[in-house]
């Protein structure tokens, strides 16, 4: 049991040394290995979970999140395995640990809360309600609710008279302004800025967002000088030219459909038309290609061409092209085509086509004002500093626009602009182009994509389940004055 014990231990050691180096399939046998001869690891158990996730070997995170419980038997590590699923689309299996959790500990926040994300998930909106009223009304639960409320509000529509309204702003005088409490103000102030949207108080609702946003800030790490330099070197350099200087990939697969654009830009919905075919079987913000290549350690020119100064520099495209189908297998299974519209991937779409050649690559592209007042008033939980200051909006559009461009004339045929008013405004013609470049043939059920029953967890979870609607590409109309500092950053005014 001693050699076993130090066996094991060295292994996931030599799992971490080959994360660091970027050796992301040593680390990941070495992670199976280590997973295999099952050393008494302990809590540390945990560690190796965040691993395996972290490259994207959900399998192997799953296994050691469960051995962590076993260890442990503690509800943290129940949670903890329960997040993981449902962060891997296992949806109906983390239902049912939340559940479980939910008869364990009936009284517990983060087991209602999370049971509640399930079912809002897989659109059982009244169980969500219900659980996350039960939290709200739990004795002694000040602080904590917010998230609860966060998630109603998300769900419910609000009216003038709602009496949730002010049970809200209440809660919000009781976290205060402490910087202790920031977080959960944050929290509570989307919330309330949502019901009072819905109850077209827009000078209050906007105090909200505009509070939020401010108070995120704080923590920001987004650089528009970096942003402008990024987009600078690939605009500059990365053509079809420097392209067809690095090493080609034989890998023909296009089973992966990338659906790229701006957050709130329609790319939920493209994905729900495209998983209402029946050759389409998932679709998710996946975050796999980036694992996949970890061996690259940045994405413009000079960044790309130092990562393929290596010895194995000719196979690394069709190294990164298997690990990534393989994580796609892990994520989604091993049969049917499937969506990938994971956040950013815009930045490194040279390397995707490099890497993929046959895949089919689908951009949204939205009036700036829509998308810039949706991610203003929406709280996404990390990845998108950007979105915390409308002038910091501006700038990231501007980038991204220049983007579009860019790849649009490196990549010809290969990319299909989507534009979403064009295709609110004649869904018929536009889902017929959308699912003719993913190379599928046309299906009429494709029309009642709003009927396809799946999990949905992203911000736009309740409009995919709706017939296509118009309504939204005014709202933020209503904000014209509020946005005036967008305006004015992103076209040049004043």
């Amino acid at each position: 049991m001693a050699t076993q014990t130090v066996d094991g231990a060295q292994l996931v050691n030599g799992a971490l040394a080959a994360f660091q180096a970027r050796e992301r399939d040593d680390a990941a046998w070495l992670l199976a290995k280590a997973i295999q001869a099952d050393p008494p690891l302990g809590p540390r158990w945990a560690s190796v979970s965040r691993m395996a996730a972290t490259i994207g070997e959900i399998t192997l995170a799953l296994t050691a999140a469960r051995k962590h419980v076993a260890a442990t038997r503690t509800a943290e590590a129940q949670l903890a395995y329960a997040q993981l699923l449902i962060q891997s689309g296992r949806t109906q299996e983390a239902l049912r640990e939340g559940a479980a959790l939910v008869r364990q500990r009936p009284n517990d926040p983060s087991a209602l809360h999370f049971l509640a994300t399930c079912q809002v998930q897989l659109g059982d909106h009244d169980a969500a309600i219900a659980n996350l009223r039960r939290i709200i009304a739990l004795p002694g639960v000040q602080l904590g609710a917010e998230n609860a409320w966060h998630v109603l509000a998300d769900i419910k529509k609000f009216t003038a008279d709602d009496p949730d309204i002010p049970q809200m702003e209440a809660m919000l005088a009781r976290i205060g302004t402490a910087e202790a409490h920031r977080q959960s103000r944050v929290v509570m102030l989307y919330a309330l800025g949502k019901a009072l949207d819905d109850a077209g108080q827009t000078d209050r609702a906007f105090a909200c967002f505009d509070e939020a946003a401010k108070l995120q800030k704080l923590d920001s790490t987004f650089n528009a000088a970096k942003a402008d330099a990024f987009v600078d070197a690939v605009v500059g350099g990365y053509d079809r030219a420097f392209m067809d200087t690095l090493p080609k990939s034989t890998v023909d697969s296009d089973r992966p459909i990338f659906v790229l654009g701006l957050p709130r830009s329609g790319t939920t919905l493209v994905e729900q038309i495209l998983v209402s075919h029946s050759q389409v079987v998932d679709g998710a913000e996946a975050n796999l290609f980036r694992p996949a290549a970890m061996a690259v350690k940045g994405y413009t020119p000079d960044e790309i061409r130092a990562s393929f100064n290596r010895p194995d520099a000719a196979a690394l495209p069709d190294r990164i092209a298997r690990a990534y189908l393989h994580l796609v297998d892990e994520r989604f299974g091993k049969t049917g085509r499937i969506v990938d519209k994971t956040l950013n991937q815009t930045r490194y779409l040279g390397l995707i086509h490099q890497v993929l050649p046959k895949a089919k690559l689908i951009w949204l592209r939205r009036d700036p004002a829509g998308i810039a007042w949706s991610c203003y008033r929406t709280r996404f939980a990390r990845g998108v500093d950007w979105t915390r200051s409308l002038t910091d909006i501006a700038a990231y559009f501007k980038g991204e626009d220049r983007l579009h461009a860019h790849w649009s004339a490196v990549l010809g045929d290969a990319l299909l602009t989507v534009p979403y008013e064009a295709l609110v405004d004649d869904p018929e013609t536009w889902m017929r182009r959308i699912i003719a470049h993913a190379g599928l043939e046309w299906e009429d059920g494709v029309r009642d994509f709003h009927k396809t029953e799946r999990a949905v967890t992203t911000a736009s979870f309740a409009q995919v389940r709706k017939p296509m609607y118009a309504s939204s590409k005014e709202a933020w109309k209503r904000y014209e004055a509020q946005l005036k500092p967008f305006f004015d950053a992103y076209y040049g005014r004043g």
